[in-house]
């Protein structure tokens, strides 16, 4: 049981949405902010979806145990790869300022209000994960896990080791229904910016089998938080 009685009848009670967050979704508060796939509509809509989770009452965040596990092995690696970034960005600004320059450009050119970010961003990380509510893992999803793998169903590929996506789809999956079930009619979503393994290949729509699978809780499927903010209503 991923969900506990009274976990299912407190939230059931609240009628808030339910937001599902895989860990790259988490990992991309604090990636490197100079990629070209970063929105400020994305991380605007994150943010407002952390006021409402933070306010208990607008918003309920789950995190598979799973979760915890890749954040402590992969988060000081995405920090400091973003660190390393902004350096590289502030080194390229300057270089571009002072050749303009020297061809007679005027105006001032600054980048030091960007140092601190990763710092703030990973300030945003740390209660995105206090604001969430654990959804631990037990042999029942372990097992499904392994089935989904070896079928392969989505996320899972042939010749891919994907047993531990597999893990956090069906832990929210299992608490999906346990809520469905216990009566809860409120939006949930699933957010993954690891559009590689959700989307159908060369395509942006879900496969037909994890389709299926997130219809059969009536769970949606976000690719980025300012997705996730539209679907959850919010």
């Amino acid at each position: 049981m991923s969900l506990v009685p009274a976990q299912i009848s407190d939230l059931v009670a609240l009628g808030a949405p339910i937001l599902c967050l895989d860990t790259c979704t988490i990992l991309d508060v604090v990636r490197d902010i100079t990629r070209e796939t970063v929105r400020l509509a994305d991380a605007k809509a994150g943010l407002d979806l952390l006021h409402a989770a933070e306010s208990k009452s607008g918003l309920v965040v789950l995190m598979a145990e799973q979760i915890g596990i890749e954040l402590a092995v992969h988060l000081q690696e995405v920090q400091q790869e973003a660190e390393d970034k902004l350096a590289k960005f502030h080194g390229q600004a300057q270089r571009i300022h002072d050749v303009a320059s020297a061809f007679g450009a005027t105006g001032v050119m600054s980048t030091a209000h960007l140092h601190g970010h990763v710092g703030r961003a990973r300030l945003v990380l740390d209660r995105w994960t206090a604001a969430a509510m654990r959804v631990p893992d037990n042999p029942g999803v372990a097992g499904r896990a392994l089935a989904r793998v070896n079928a392969p169903r989505t996320p899972a590929r042939k010749g891919k080791d994907s047993i531990k996506d597999c893990v956090i789809v069906e832990a929210y999956l299992e608490a999906a229904q346990q809520l469905r079930t216990a009566g809860l009619s409120a939006p949930i979503v699933f957010a993954s910016s690891n559009t590689k393994e959700y989307y159908a290949p060369s395509t942006t729509h879900l496969p037909a089998d994890f389709a299926a699978d997130l219809g059969m809780v009536s769970m949606s499927y976000a690719p980025n938080f300012g997705a996730a903010k539209f679907m959850l209503g919010l």
